[in-house]
């Protein structure tokens, strides 16, 4: 099925019937903006900020659908919470990429998971295809665009205007550079990243100080490095988890997607790389074979005992989901869970599983970064769910030291999205939800110690936003 002749998009518009698609449409306009919105609840007195999130919403031009969710040009939006109000403004990253096919109304260039002949990753200088789609960090008085093969783009966090690449004060192209980075493991401000390109099997860790200025950006050699989307950081370590998926150059040579170009190798397993940041000296470990998704923290005791979290999968063909949905297909497969890892020098990893939690897009207090913490929220899917809905329905809070789960759910046609903290020690979490029915995102405060009691207040959005996958919130 061509992505480019109107295939994809026909067979998504038979099945506009189910509520859910709705996630999936184009934005009919490059520009939103509201007024104040009405509030259900009560906002907190002490919540003021900014909630900004990311994500692929660009998903048809002329004739063209793509066929990726992650695909589509990155729109920013932004909630901003002040004097009881709260107002929503959403903008498109006018990037390099999206103004040439803006331009031409058309596709010009590959993306993840589809592909244009001859405009390939390995012929096409990789900012010419930045989407800039995936996450916002706002750090050193900057809002970033993030897509983690490519450079970072700098927008104004005021107006949501694109400045263009951003480069700090490095004579090196900050790329690529992860969706993912820690702010404040090393003291306030430092923010940590990293970037992977299979292409070139090329790892490359980046410090920027709380003023910007980049501290470090080294390069390493690592054999049959796969794409990675996260990472973890504790005191004075790195962790990356290197899932069994490695890139073939010929598949993407034969004009296959990048996102088609990588084969599933479980007798790997999954390598864990720890680089210690005091020498840069390397320590492998080995997990079994899952398809890595988010952390949501790491730390290590006096020992160097490193503990994390992470939401891993074994079952790769989950991963199809991004395609299917794209069709306006879905059957549910069994996706990532709630996992628990400690790392000891000499020996093997202990590993424990919450098959209970099956879920997504850990967050924690951004002030307890690299540090010992309890406490995770993230989105989760309840076990009533139909196996035709996509995604996670419900909020949940997970104690990394007990085991134990709290959840809200928003109800069995509604879509959850990532909630964050609302600023370092904030008892307020925020996030987005899609009513699918009411063809409305709706915006919720939550208090983290209490998610089980449902929100403290909601804004209903005049429309349906495009599902958006990560953000963060700027305290002011």
């Amino acid at each position: 099925m061509s992505w480019q002749d109107g295939d994809i998009r026909k067979a998504f518009q038979a099945r506009r019937h189910k509520p859910w698609t709705v996630g999936y449409e184009t934005p009919v306009s490059a520009d939103m903006q509201t007024g104040p919105l009405e509030v259900t609840g009560k906002l907190p007195k002490d919540l003021h900020g900014v909630l900004y999130r990311n994500g692929p919403a660009m998903h048809d031009r002329g004739a063209g659908r793509y066929a990726h969710k992650w695909d589509g040009d990155g729109m920013i939006q932004a909630f901003r919470f002040a004097d009881g109000t709260v107002t929503h403004t959403g903008r498109f990253v006018r990037t390099k990429k999206f103004q040439a096919e803006e331009a031409a109304g058309e596709y010009l260039l590959s993306a993840f998971g589809s592909a244009v002949p001859g405009k390939t990753e390995l012929n096409t200088d990789i900012d010419e295809m930045n989407s800039a789609n995936l996450s916002a960090v706002y750090h050193a008085g900057r809002l970033l665009a993030l897509w983690e093969p490519g450079s970072p783009h700098e927008l104004d966090p005021e107006t949501l205007e694109t400045k263009g690449i951003y480069r700090a004060d490095s004579a090196e192209l900050l790329r690529p550079f992860s969706a993912h980075p820690k702010v404040g493991t090393n003291g306030d401000g430092d923010l940590w990243n990293f970037g992977s390109d299979p292409i070139a099997s090329e790892l490359s860790v980046y410090k920027l100080s709380a003023t910007g200025a980049v501290e470090v950006c080294r390069r390493f050699a690592v054999k049959d490095l796969p794409p990675m989307h996260d990472f973890a950081v504790t005191q004075n370590h790195l962790i990356f988890l290197l899932p069994p998926a490695l890139f073939d150059r010929e598949k993407l040579i034969a004009g296959k997607a990048f996102g088609l170009s990588v084969n599933w190798a479980p007798e790997l397993g999954t390598r864990v790389l720890v680089i210690d940041k005091r020498s840069w000296s390397q320590t492998w470990y080995q997990l079994p074979p899952w398809i890595i998704h988010h952390v949501g923290n790491a730390w290590e005791d006096a020992d160097e005992v490193i503990r994390f979290d992470v939401f891993a999968n074994a079952e790769p063909q989950a991963m199809a989901t991004g395609w299917n949905v794209m069709r306006g297909k879905y059957v549910h497969v069994q996706g990532p869970v709630m996992t628990l890892v400690e790392l000891r020098a000499g020996k093997l990893p202990q590993v424990t599983r919450f098959d209970a939690l099956e879920g997504e897009y850990p967050v924690i207090d951004p002030a307890l970064s690299g540090r010992d913490y309890e406490q995770v929220l993230c989105v989760a899917r309840n076990r009533t769910r139909s196996s035709g809905m996509p995604d996670w329905g419900d909020l949940a809070s997970f104690n990394v030291k007990q085991g134990t789960i709290q959840s809200y759910g928003f109800g069995d046609d509604w879509i959850a999205e990532e909630h964050v903290y609302a600023g370092r020690n904030s008892q307020w979490a925020v996030g987005t939800a899609l009513d699918t029915v009411a063809r409305q995102t709706v915006l919720s405060v939550f208090n983290v110690h209490h998610v089980g009691d449902g929100p403290v207040a909601q804004v209903r959005l005049p429309y349906a936003l495009p599902l958006g996958v990560h953000g963060t919130f700027r305290a002011l």
